[in-house]
């Protein structure tokens, strides 16, 4: 299990998805794979990511889901 990779996706939703955002399964799709191209970038395998949360589009639709106050 990766701390750095659950950090970074926690900072990285913090930082990307506004608090009031529409629970919409294409916006989740993109969501999913900028994050993922982001930690890439940061040096942070996704498999380090996935190992704590299962599928990133599932992660980004519980998210937006989360946030959608509507």
């Amino acid at each position: 299990m990766s701390a750095r990779g659950i950090e970074f996706l926690q900072k990285w939703v913090e930082d990307k998805i506004p608090l009031y955002t529409k629970a919409d399964p294409a916006l989740a799709a993109k969501l999913a794979d900028q994050a993922t191209a982001d930690a890439l970038r940061a040096g942070i395998r996704p498999e380090e990511i996935s190992e704590e949360v299962g599928s990133m589009l599932t992660t980004m639709l519980e998210v937006l889901d989360q946030r959608d106050t509507t």
